[in-house]
């Protein structure tokens, strides 16, 4: 989190932010900015089963990982074009996980054409 973010936030009247924090919570924030509903859901689910907010914080990422995949990937792009995430770093273990996915993903896309030109007669 830059500390244009923090002062921001402080000026704004939010006084109760605790820094070293914010940046652990800074994908459950995007989650909420670009698909509210969901965000909105998988809090109630969390908070209903009685889980802590670790368990909550650790399954965002999945729908934004799925929110990438449908943008090409481009983490950084829906960062930087959304208003208010484009102040934010996009956290280094969501660009990690978006990674992954893609690689998978395209690990799975040759597996299935090698696969198919296989069993060509």
């Amino acid at each position: 989190v830059t500390n244009q973010v923090f002062r921001f936030a402080k000026k704004a009247g939010a006084n109760y932010i605790n820094k070293p924090k914010m940046r652990h919570y800074v994908h459950c924030y995007a989650l909420h900015c670009l698909d509210e509903d969901t965000s909105d859901a998988l809090r109630r689910a969390f908070k209903e089963r009685g889980e802590n907010v670790g368990a909550w914080r650790q399954a965002c990422y999945k729908p934004l990982v799925a929110i990438a995949a449908a943008q090409a990937w481009d983490i950084d792009a829906i960062f930087s074009s959304h208003p208010r995430l484009s102040v934010w770093y996009v956290p280094t273990k969501l660009r990690q996980l978006c990674h992954a996915e893609r690689s998978a993903a395209a690990a799975a896309a040759s597996a299935s054409s090698v696969t198919a030109a296989d069993h060509m007669p």
